[in-house]
């Protein structure tokens, strides 16, 4: 069985404000190394494919080869969106039985959650990890409130998600015919009529979106690294 997996690290981060998000330093380390060391210790994962933003390209290769890793690492330029990209990483990954997609923006994803995520993809064909939101949820209509949400029957979905690689391709290739664009891969394998497993997610496994997500970030990052061992 042969397990493949695709960072997703071309996103702009226009909102954070700080360039390329998979190349923003945490503590140090950029949150690419972050992501690829997490995925290069796992005995799992045979191979990996970095699909990077194209302007900044050979910094993400740089990152790949100081760590020098002892499993294949390709790095391919990404699209316009991070849906084009990952059909691209799939192109560029090959055949293999199941794949799993991360976004270099969730730099504190542990290996016990990949693990998690694998072993329910490898039973149903597909499986995301997900937490249960904290405060109340709302539908509302622009600035009126249109109705309170079941909180029991929401979830916030996360990375890394995984699937068997045909089923995912082949999502993809019916998401370009039909013109869907989807969240993440969990809802464009879900438009094919595939169940998709949920699992538990990691509250701290926060996706770096805004300033205040950085600042958040960062503090989880010190506090781990430079705590006694």
């Amino acid at each position: 069985m042969t397990i493949g997996a695709i960072v997703a690290a071309a996103g702009t981060g226009s909102r954070l404000g700080r360039g390329s998000k998979a190349l923003v330093r945490l503590n140090g380390r950029t949150t690419l190394a972050r992501v690829l060391e997490l995925f290069l210790a796992l005995d799992e994962v045979d191979r990996i494919v970095v699909v990077g933003p194209p302007s900044r390209l050979e910094s993400a290769e740089r990152e790949v080869e100081a760590l020098q890793p002892r499993k294949p690492v390709v790095v391919k330029a990404g699209g316009e969106s991070r849906q084009e990209s990952v059909r691209m990483g799939l192109a560029a990954l090959g055949g293999c039985d199941f794949v799993l997609i991360h976004d270099a923006a969730r730099p504190l994803a542990t290996a016990a959650l990949v693990r998690r995520v694998l072993a329910a993809a490898m039973e149903s064909g597909a499986a995301f990890p997900a937490i249960a939101p904290r405060d109340a949820v709302k539908r509302v209509e622009g600035n009126r409130l249109a109705e309170s949400l079941d909180r029991s029957r929401i979830v916030l979905a996360q990375t890394p998600q995984a699937f068997a690689y045909e089923l995912l391709a082949r999502a993809h290739r019916e998401a370009a015919d039909a013109g869907l664009v989807g969240d993440d891969d969990a809802q464009l394998v879900a438009a094919t009529g595939h169940l998709v497993t949920v699992v538990p997610g990691e509250p701290a496994n926060l996706k770096l979106t805004t300033p205040e997500d950085l600042e958040v970030v960062e503090a989880l990052i010190r506090e781990h690294e430079t705590a006694p061992r």
